[in-house]
């Protein structure tokens, strides 16, 4: 009987002529990267829309309750040192149907502040802590970019277009951004509205801000063209902090135009009742 032993295998050393076909898990991850943080991006910026709208809540429900209560102590000031005073007799009883209306005009009115107040607060969060206008900002080119041609590549990004027809271009772009649903996965109701709403106020000032941009470089660096990129590069450079600036100058202007409306609410009745003596 032939006897044979068999050769052992070495399991612990591959073989030379074994080709590998496992995927580079590095490469994978690597491009896997951006869009995982872009995914975080928009998850971030949903979850602070949800919070965005208690604080609008908040802000609107209390301003609103300490303009009722000095709506009221207004009317009683009022009535006291004597102008809302009147020759008629029943006018000392007629003239408590202006309280209701007193109060309803603080609340109303410094609610409406309120509210403004609390909508400029989230929305300067957003911008300030999740990036929003980056994020709006990126996506807006994005659009700009695909509807420039069906492909973004990097020659379309160099190539210089025209000041008017990037004027319009962006113009379309930010267009099809505000009707688009971005970040407001997942919210519902009171806090999807308000998302929006804080997204179109950034949306609106980043348009101004670009048309700022390609004016102050056409203005000052004679430019007759420019390029998609390099307008990213300065808005992405420039945009937070007059979108920041911006948004707090609108804050306290939509403030205190309610509460002066408020002030002109409870001044009117006396000054009519001056007139009628």
């Amino acid at each position: 009987m032939p006897l044979y032993r068999a050769c052992p295998r070495n399991f612990g050393t591959p073989r030379d002529d074994t080709v590998s076909h496992a995927p580079d898990r590095s490469a994978q991850s690597q491009s896997a990267a951006p869009e995982q943080r872009a995914e975080f991006k928009v998850t971030s910026i949903a979850r602070a829309g949800a919070s965005a709208a208690a604080t609008v809540a908040s802000r609107a429900l209390g301003f609103g309750t300490a303009g009722l209560v000095l709506g009221g102590m207004a009317f009683f000031v009022e009535r006291s040192s004597g102008l809302l005073a009147h020759p008629w007799e029943p006018w000392r009883y007629a003239v408590y149907a202006l309280l209701p209306a007193y109060m309803a005009a603080g609340a109303f009115g410094l609610g409406a502040a309120g509210m403004w107040r609390g909508i400029g607060r989230a929305t300067m969060n957003l911008v300030e802590e999740h990036s929003l206008t980056r994020h709006i900002v990126n996506r807006v080119f994005e659009h700009a970019e695909h509807l420039a041609a069906s492909t973004a590549t990097p020659e379309l990004l160099r190539k210089p277009l025209p000041i008017q027809a990037m004027r319009e271009l962006l113009a379309r772009a930010i267009a099809r951004y505000a009707a688009s649903d971005d970040a407001e996965t997942g919210l519902r109701g009171f806090s999807r509205a308000i998302l929006r709403r804080l997204k179109l106020a950034v949306v609106r000032q980043i348009e101004s801000r670009l048309i700022e941009l390609i004016g102050e470089q056409a203005r000052d660096q004679g430019a007759v063209e420019l390029t998609l990129s390099r307008l990213r590069e300065l808005a992405e450079k420039e945009l937070d902090s007059r979108v920041m600036d911006a948004l707090e100058g609108a804050r306290n202007q939509q403030a205190l135009l309610w509460g002066a409306l408020f002030a002109g609410a409870v001044a009117l009745p006396p000054l009519v009742l001056i007139l009628l003596r």
